[in-house]
């Protein structure tokens, strides 16, 4: 492996066209610069420099040598502006993944203020519902939500807590006789967003009882607009995160059923590699999202209760 600290005194001695010019800007004794000059013509075999008592020049090989070297210094120096530019502000490509729905009902809303105020930052959003692995998909920020996380080499962030509800359309509700209990409901039609065929979900009602309930909905897609269009076409009763469904519920768009029932209660996280040497670009999204989360979702409290 090449010193390149001979390949940077070697560039300084004909850049000041002296050897005596070149220690004393590299702040070495003469003999220094002559020592590391002369170990890199031997390490090359070949002789770069014609000295004489007044003159110094580059021969045609330390000419040709001097310009490519001289090229790759100043690329290193570039790569290491570049460096402390991504130390003093946000720039550069971060990969964040999330679940479709999360997408679709929250950074859908948020992402083009996050360019406005990041315009160096090139964010490239991974929306699925398949499980992520941080490493292997080159993610560097995903937003999980889950009753536990049972990765514990990741950080976390907690971003909020959320319940999944029960919600149909006012049609829906008037044409049929809606019973106080989910357990009495296995002739209703369902609409789900997890995509086995035949479910079993874990319901909380009164009292924090837990009950674990068979269901064979007509409807099975992750999309959570069309679980929305669908339940609010009357063409069944969706199961969904309060937040996704405030705002139509807050449109009378959906009326909310079995109001003393709903799942386990489900905790959002933003989670990354390690906190230590986060690139600013990181750390942006990060805290963007954190922030919005809690204005989007968790400030504007729950329309359905």
């Amino acid at each position: 492996m090449n010193d390149l600290n001979d390949i940077f005194v070697f560039t300084a001695v004909v850049k000041h066209k002296a050897f005596s010019a070149a220690a004393q800007s590299l702040k070495l004794p003469k003999s220094s610069v002559s020592r590391r000059v002369g170990r890199l013509e031997s390490r090359l075999g070949v002789r770069l420099l014609e000295r004489s008592t007044r003159k110094l020049r580059p021969t045609e090989a330390g000419e040709a040598f001097y310009t490519r070297c001289s090229a790759i210094l100043a690329d290193l120096d570039n790569a290491e502006k570049d460096m402390a530019r991504l130390r003093a502000e946000p720039m550069g490509k971060v990969r964040v993944s999330c679940p479709l729905g999360i997408a679709q009902h929250f950074l859908s809303q948020i992402v083009p203020d996050f360019i406005t105020r990041y315009p160096l930052v090139r964010l490239e959003v991974v929306a699925t519902n398949r499980r992520i692995d941080l490493i292997e998909d080159r993610i560097d920020v995903a937003i999980r939500a889950r009753l536990q996380l049972d990765d514990e080499t990741l950080m976390m962030r907690r971003l909020g807590l959320s319940r999944w509800i029960f919600v149909a359309s006012p049609e829906f509700v008037q044409q049929r006789t809606i019973p106080a209990a989910p357990a009495e409901m296995s002739d209703l039609q369902y609409l789900s967003a997890h995509e086995e065929a035949s479910q079993r979900w874990t319901l909380v009602g009164p009292g924090g009882i837990r009950k674990a309930i068979a269901f064979d909905p007509i409807l099975c897609t992750s999309d959570f607009n069309i679980l929305i269009a669908a339940a609010s076409a009357g063409q069944g009763i969706a199961f969904l995160p309060n937040e996704i469904v405030r705002h139509a519920i807050q449109k009378a768009q959906l009326l909310r059923i079995f109001p003393d029932w709903s799942s386990e209660e489900v905790t959002t996280y933003l989670v990354f590699m390690t906190r230590r040497g986060i690139n600013p670009a990181v750390r942006a999204v990060i805290d963007f999202l954190a922030e919005n989360y809690e204005q989007q979702v968790c400030l504007t409290g729950d329309a359905a209760d």
